[in-house]
């Protein structure tokens, strides 16, 4: 179990009864991002397939999920593991693909005790190396993953069409 924050909301592995609560989370991040790029947009039908893809997220022996808060739900973390083909010497690697906390509940130390939570998992998975990927038109996240020790790899670049 992670460190609990200063306020101690609890921060807890999710299980399948938390589907809801994540799925709401899980959609107000993507909202969020809906201000930096339309590319965030949901699309009709979203809320479903959320609800699809974090049960299944949820069954995954590679893949876990972290929750702040109990009955009302502050925050979210994905992450999973990702194996490599035995090529390179490093086959497996972790992913933090979402992380988010509720405006109203952020600066509480919820989002680095959902992170450490994730962490542990990780390590405890057999990762050496965890990658996050952050919206460059998101200053806040930028910080918030910088100040943890996540720096530069690849930039990944798009192009619409």
């Amino acid at each position: 179990m992670a460190a609990q924050p200063e306020s101690a909301v609890p921060i807890r592995r999710a299980r399948s009864a938390d589907l809801d609560a994540l799925c709401e989370l899980w959609l107000a991040i993507t909202r969020h991002h809906e201000t930096f790029d339309p590319y965030f947009r949901l699309r009709a039908g979203a809320p479903a397939e959320a609800r699809r893809l974090l049960a299944a997220w949820l069954r995954d022996p590679d893949a876990a999920a972290w929750i702040a808060g109990d009955a009302t739900p502050l925050g979210l973390c994905l992450a999973r593991i990702d194996r490599a083909p035995p090529i390179q010497e490093e086959t497996i690697r972790a992913e933090i693909s979402d992380l988010g906390v509720r405006p109203e509940a952020r600066r509480r130390g919820l989002a680095t005790a959902l992170l450490d939570g994730a962490l542990v998992w990780v390590r405890e998975q057999g990762a050496a190396r965890v990658e996050v990927r952050v919206a460059a038109r998101n200053p806040e996240g930028q910080a918030f993953w910088r100040a943890r020790g996540f720096g530069d790899f690849m930039d990944v670049l798009h192009r619409r069409l």
